[in-house]
C-alpha cells in the first residue's frame, strides 16, 4: 500500500492536515454520494477576504 501524504501546502503557503478514509464503492448509492461530495468540494466558492 503506498505511503499518503499526512498534510497538504495550499496556494497560500498554509499547511493542513490530511485524513484519508476507505469508502466501499461497491453500492450504487455510495459511489453516487462519494461522487456528489467530490463535485460540491471541487466547485464550492471560493471566500475572498476584503483587503
Amino acid at each position: 500500500m503506498a505511503t499518503l501524504a499526512q498534510e497538504y501546502i495550499d496556494t497560500r503557503e498554509i499547511k493542513h492536515k490530511v485524513e484519508h478514509l476507505t469508502v466501499s464503492t461497491d453500492d450504487k448509492h455510495n459511489q453516487e454520494q462519494i461522487l456528489e461530495e467530490l463535485f460540491r468540494a471541487l466547485v464550492k466558492p471560493k471566500k475572498h477576504v476584503p483587503a
